[in-house]
């Protein structure tokens, strides 16, 4: 193969835009392209090789990985184990969790199935996730496990028959992505992370590398300019509202193959990224790519998240910068010599390496198992526990483990009716709220509380994506198990039996665990700074967001936010949040009522509870999503024919809550949750 100083100078092109893009610089929106680029080069050298080595009849597939061996696994062993370090240290049990799978994923090359299938588990930014960039390494390790062998097994039908089976792979990719995006809902997820929707653009660079193999394509400075101009427009005119992947990629995808077929030797744009800086920059590209997004990340993670200023953006990618040129020098390169491991050495090292990794991220997991259950205990014992970074479903399905006072009312719903429910309002209820809830988590709850507390009523949150096909609200899925349970149960609209739990346990039992899990437990608690500490405090709210025995959810004052500035370039992700597209979902209402017929059956009275939005957002929906009121009416439809009340309003005007009376755009505080109270006083009656 050889050597184009300006590929390397567009691999500078593809990486320098995503870190800025992950260090959240606005100038470049759509820096994510960069990611892209970086696949139809990949296709295109990968290809070359491949051809030359068919051609001169020399291939051979294990010295095919072994190559691919020696370019990527040292230095992702690294940053993964020094990432490891970092996140013992620093993540909260919850997100240490996610970081074993995460871990795991790598080890196998199968992250990206990992975020797909994790995503929307917690509340956690993907801005977080100090591994979420190896999903592209996975989707490439994926496409190149298959590749080669079917070029092979193909190649005996000559090379214009399987140029053309290529280009029919590649629309059959494009088309469904293209479809999936359209589809919405978790195949937006599926669309992003997953092989066969990002192999066109790997098979684009397999393309070029065909036309140039076959013909000698001539230089144009003309088409390369077109190339090297796409591949600048999308990232800086694309933002996170592109979809994606989908006809949008087409722009930088189509720019990297016009600058590759026509951007060599004296072009104006082969001169340009065949500058030393570039190339220098292109040659370090791999390593900068592993190093930024955990840098990035545990910043964020130790500043407290949020935006990253000027002068820390500039430390961080210098940071970023002086390390990739120290792994490239010390680990990459080293390692590319034949001379310094044989092959066998090479395959050896590399399966012992993936089982380091998949065993470290087995022992997070353990060291973080448990956490909910034990603040569970705690909060059974006091007034208060912390829960941030937790994952809330399982908190609350420990909740119902331990023994608990029965109560004449329980609460289920999302994070926006978390303020409902004080001993100050109306007395004993228990809250089981969960941020984002779903119907399937008000079926995962109710029943298993109600059996339980034997409440005379209940109240459940009707927020409007609960109806929606595509709100990709999935963190149920973290507790399923009591989820199928119950809604088996409310299907069946069984009556009678009043003893059978999922959660049979009436204490906390820690011995359960092994002594394997309790040793990572221990050394996590030791070294972590602290999350694994979390304790329980009667005090005033600190910075920490708390949870009282009753459900009733704390606030930290950081997410106070009285700056109007703040609101107002917050509105537009709360009008999207869970109803970017709308779907009516007809299984939801389904469902939602048989778990009213089955609460009536048990005589429980039930009460659906629609709480207010910020008043500048509702103006907002009146105007641009009348969808919210018509599913205020589509819930007040549904209370009226369940024969069952209904209480508050999408619409702050008509509960009386003021501006000042929110946390945010979504959230009302106390104030005005009394207030929808206090108006409907005859559903709280006993």
């Amino acid at each position: 193969l050889k050597y184009r100083a300006e590929i390397d100078g567009l691999r500078a092109l593809a990486v320098i835009p995503v870190i800025l893009f992950h260090l959240g610089i606005k100038l470049f929106s759509g820096g994510f392209v960069g990611v892209d680029v970086f696949f139809v080069i990949s296709g295109y050298l990968i290809t070359t090789i491949l051809i030359e080595d068919l051609e001169d009849n020399r291939f051979n597939i294990v010295k095919f990985y072994e190559r691919r061996a020696r370019r990527i696994l040292p230095a992702l062993t690294l940053v993964s184990l020094i990432a490891l370090f970092a996140a013992w240290i620093l993540l909260g049990p919850a997100s240490l969790n996610r970081f074993g799978n995460s871990l795991i994923g790598v080890a196998i090359f199968s992250s990206n199935f990992m975020f797909w299938k994790l995503q929307g588990y917690f509340d956690e930014n993907a801005e977080l996730n100090p591994l979420l960039h190896t999903w592209s390494l996975a989707v490439e390790e994926q496409f190149y496990l298959v590749f080669p062998i079917f070029l092979f097994l193909t190649w005996r039908f000559s090379k214009n028959r399987v140029f053309w089976i290529i280009i029919i792979f590649t629309i059959f990719s494009f088309a469904l992505s293209e479809w999936a995006w359209r589809k919405g809902g978790a195949y937006s997820s599926a669309n992003f992370y997953l092989a066969p929707t990002r192999a066109w653009e790997l098979f684009a660079g397999s393309i070029v590398a065909f036309i140039i193999h076959k013909n000698k394509v001539k230089t144009s400075n003309l088409y390369s300019s077109i190339g090297l101009g796409a591949i600048l427009f999308s990232i800086f005119v694309y933002n996170e509202s592109t979809p994606f992947p989908s006809a949008y990629a087409l722009v930088p995808v189509v720019g990297v193959m016009l600058l590759l077929l026509y951007g060599r030797k004296d072009t104006l744009v082969a001169r340009l990224l065949s500058a030393k800086v570039f190339v220098s920059v292109g040659l370090i590209s791999y390593s900068a790519y592993l190093w930024h997004l955990p840098i990035i990340a545990f910043y964020r993670i130790y500043k407290g998240s949020g935006a990253i200023e000027y002068f820390p953006s500039l430390i961080l990618l210098t940071l970023t910068f002086i390390l990739a040129a120290l792994s490239w020098k010390f680990i990459e390169t080293p390692f590319r010599k034949r001379e310094f491991l044989t092959t066998t050495q090479v395959l050896t090292l590399s399966v012992i390496m993936m089982l380091i990794l998949g065993a470290l991220g087995y022992f997070s997991k353990l060291g973080s198992k448990g956490h909910e259950e034990r603040l569970a205990k705690t909060l059974a014992e006091n007034q208060f526990v912390y829960f941030n970074n937790m994952d809330e479903r399982k908190f609350i399905q420990a909740r119902l483990k331990g023994v608990l006072d029965e109560v004449p009312s329980v609460v289920v719903g999302s994070s926006r009716i978390m303020q409902f429910g004080s001993y100050k309002q109306i007395g004993k209820i228990l809250n089981l709220s969960v941020s984002g809830a779903s119907i399937e988590d008000n079926i995962a709850f109710l029943p298993e509380a109600v059996m339980k507390l034997k409440p005379n009523s209940v109240f459940i949150g009707a927020d409007p994506w609960i109806l929606n096909e595509n709100s990709q609200q999935t963190r149920y899925k973290s507790i399923e198990g009591l989820y199928h349970f119950w809604l088996k149960a409310i299907m069946l609209k069984d009556s009678k039996n009043d003893t059978k739990y999922f959660v049979d346990t009436k204490n906390f039992d820690d011995q359960s665990h092994n002594s394997l899990e309790r040793f990572f437990r221990y050394v996590y608690k030791t070294v972590n700074l602290k999350d694994a500490k979390s304790v329980a405090s009667h005090g005033k709210p600190e910075v920490e967001a708390k949870k009282a025995y009753n459900g009733f959810h704390i606030y930290p004052k950081t997410e106070l936010h009285t700056d109007p500035s703040i609101l107002a370039s917050d509105l537009d992700g709360y009008l999207d949040y869970g109803m970017e597209e709308f779907s009516y979902k007809k299984s939801a209402e389904t469902s939602l009522v048989n778990l009213l017929l089955w609460l009536k059956n048990k005589g429980i009275e039930v009460v659906l509870l629609l709480a207010p939005y910020h008043p500048d957002l509702f103006l907002r929906m009146q105007k641009e999503r009348p969808i919210f009121l018509e599913l205020e009416q589509k819930f007040r439809d549904i209370a009226f024919q369940q024969e069952i009340q209904i209480i508050g309003s999408y619409d702050p005007n008509i509960v009386g809550c003021t501006s000042d009376e929110f946390y945010d755009a979504m959230h009302p505080k106390e104030s005005c949750m009394q207030k929808v109270v206090s108006k409907f006083k005859s559903a709280l009656t006993h």
